[in-house]
């Protein structure tokens, strides 16, 4: 039914690209979007009201593994502290 009207999910999109993988360049490539998506996700889940009320311990936690996905994404891509303006 998806496929009939022109609905496309970001699930449904995620799936295709995947589906679409032929080589390990192609699987690292969706990895690497993958890693970044979520941690895009990650900064804007720690911004919420409701974790300002929580220590300083869990913030570390909870930051450190939204930078992981960063830092496993520019691992895939290849990317070095030197190759980035800001980093």
């Amino acid at each position: 039914m998806q496929h009939i009207r022109q609905i496309g999910t970001e699930q449904s999109r995620r799936d295709a690209r995947w589906s679409a993988a032929r080589t390990l360049t192609d699987c690292d490539a969706y990895m690497a979007i993958e890693a970044q998506r979520m941690g895009a996700h990650g900064f804007l889940f720690l911004q919420r009201p409701e974790h300002s009320v929580r220590g300083p311990s869990w913030m570390r936690g909870a930051t450190t593994s939204v930078a992981e996905h960063y830092r496993y994404a520019r691992k895939i891509m290849g990317i070095t502290d030197e190759d980035q303006l800001y980093a």
